[in-house]
Formats: C-alpha cells, sequence, structure tokens
C-alpha cells in the first residue's frame, strides 16, 4: 500500500468512526427524551479492540462480537464501538486509540458507560511476531513442550501495560466502570489467511521446524493458555474491576473461518460467553 491509499484508508475509517459518535449519540439523546436515562435499563457500552470486535466479513453482513451484541432480539445494549478492523496492525492500545476512548469517556453526550469491553493482544501474541515467541525444533530435540521460548516471551508484559493504561483511564475519567475483557480461543495453524493478509501461525512454526499440524496446535494451545493465566491474574486483582470473560475452549475447528478469525456461527458462540458475563454483572438488563 503506498502513501496515498494509506492515506485514504486513514481517512475513510476515521469518518466512520466519527459517524459512529454521532449515531450513538443520537440515539442517546433519543432515550434521554423518551425515558429519562437514569429510568433506562439499556445498557450503554464503550468498545475499543481488534478484529474479533470489528470483523468486515463476509462483506455482506459484519460478523464481529459487537455486531452481535447489537443484533440480539431482546434487551440488546447501545454500543459506541472505537474498534476497527483496518486498524488491526497497530498497538492493541497505542496513543491513538487510549485517546480515543479517552474523549468517549469525557464526553457527556455519550452517556454515562454502564461498562468498557476490550479486545486486544491477539496480534501480539498469534500475529506477525507469533515466531519469535517459539525456540528452533531441532534445538530442543523435537520435544514440543519446549516449544515456548519464555525468555523472549516475558515481552508479553507488553499486554500487561496496555491492560494497566486503560484501567488508569478508566479511573481517572470514569470510575467504578468495568472492563470486560477475553483472551480469544485456540486458533488452528491451518495456514488460511483472509483478503491477502496472513496466514499467520502456520508458516512461523515451519520457519521454526515444527513441520506436524497436531504439534503445531498444541503449541498455539500453550501459548494461549500463557494469555489466559495473565487475564486471570489480572482479574483477580479486585482493584482493577475487571471481568475475564472466559472464551477459550468453545469454538469447534469448523467454527473457524481462518487461522484467526471464527465464522459468523463462530462468533456468535463467542458472543453468549460476553452476553453471560455482562448479565451476571448486570442482570435484567440485557
Amino acid at each position: 500500500m503506498d502513501l496515498l491509499e494509506y492515506q485514504k484508508l486513514r481517512s475513510a475509517i476515521e469518518s466512520e468512526k466519527q459517524q459512529r459518535i454521532q449515531n450513538h449519540q443520537a440515539r442517546i439523546a433519543t432515550v434521554a427524551a423518551e425515558k429519562g436515562l437514569a429510568a433506562s435499563s439499556t445498557l450503554n457500552l464503550l468498545a475499543q479492540g481488534d478484529s474479533w470486535f470489528d470483523y468486515p466479513l463476509p462483506l455482506t453482513h459484519h460478523s464481529g462480537i459487537i455486531d452481535q451484541l447489537k443484533g440480539l432480539h431482546t434487551q440488546a445494549p447501545e454500543i459506541l464501538s472505537l474498534a476497527h478492523y483496518g486498524e488491526a496492525a497497530e498497538a492493541m492500545l497505542g496513543v491513538k486509540k487510549l485517546h480515543e476512548l479517552i474523549d468517549a469517556l469525557r464526553n457527556p453526550d455519550n452517556g454515562k458507560f454502564d461498562a468498557i469491553l476490550f479486545s486486544g493482544g491477539g496480534n501480539d501474541l498469534a500475529g506477525d511476531q507469533f515466531r519469535l515467541w517459539l525456540k528452533d525444533a531441532q534445538a530442543v530435540g523435537n520435544d514440543s513442550s519446549k516449544a515456548i521460548d519464555e525468555a523472549r516471551l516475558a515481552d508479553i508484559l507488553g499486554v500487561v501495560a496496555a491492560y494497566t493504561d486503560l484501567f488508569q483511564a478508566r479511573d481517572r475519567f470514569a470510575p467504578g466502570t468495568p472492563v470486560f475483557g477475553h483472551a480469544y480461543d485456540f486458533a488452528i495453524p491451518t495456514g488460511e489467511g483472509v483478503c491477502c493478509i496472513g496466514p499467520w501461525l502456520k508458516p512461523g512454526l515451519e520457519d521454526r521446524g515444527w513441520q506436524d499440524a497436531s504439534v503445531g496446535t498444541k503449541i498455539v494451545k500453550t501459548l494461549l493458555l500463557r494469555f489466559d493465566a495473565l487475564l486471570a491474574d489480572l482479574e483477580a486483582q479486585a482493584s482493577n474491576n475487571f471481568i475475564y470473560v472466559r472464551t477459550q475452549g468453545c469454538l469447534l475447528p469448523s467454527q473457524w473461518a481462518n487461522e484467526l478469525h471464527p465464522t459468523p456461527d463462530g462468533f456468535k458462540t463467542v458472543t453468549k460467553r460476553f452476553v453471560a458475563a455482562l448479565r451476571e454483572r448486570f442482570p435484567g438488563r440485557i
């Protein structure tokens, strides 16, 4: 992509986000006029994250988690989503994304948010950097239990830093608002990408000498279980007011569209986990 194309893409993304904000504010204003915000039981959610929240395929039907939540037949929440698939390659919560979230929290026209939904870390673990977390098969005697480079994986602390920044922003501008996050599911290194992007897993495994598909699947699962443990630890720290939505282990092999994203039916399965977590925190409101 040349500079002009990139600038056009950035402009299109910004225009779409501004339209989302305007639409959300219009809906909030309508609720306030008809019922009064205090009397409304409809959840008002703020979402930031990656392509699991904003997945554009199939082209005729957006199928990410946020669209699935918005499409609930009863008690669908109002959601201001700042997540955009076109930004998937950027930092999971870089300066730009963080300030977008802060601006949304500070703007009274968006209404008081009941919760923040966050999807991040997948690209850091299983994206283009995936091979960095692996050791060469020959160097460890083809022992898959030693395939993860534990020293390098210490860099996963960058994920912790992103969540810490999110919690600090929340505490400053929306104290008491819970944050909901997840750890994806056990991706399968099939070698399938999407829209000329990817694959992400199989090439890295093969480059490191891990040729067997079943062994590669096991290695990917081991890595994602590290992410699970990290988020479980964050949840255990009560001061974070963080709800870890357990999505790992819910997808069938047939519910993966490519190496990193579920099918629409798969996203529906994952969304059910979010709905259950939201219902537990906000009974009778979703």
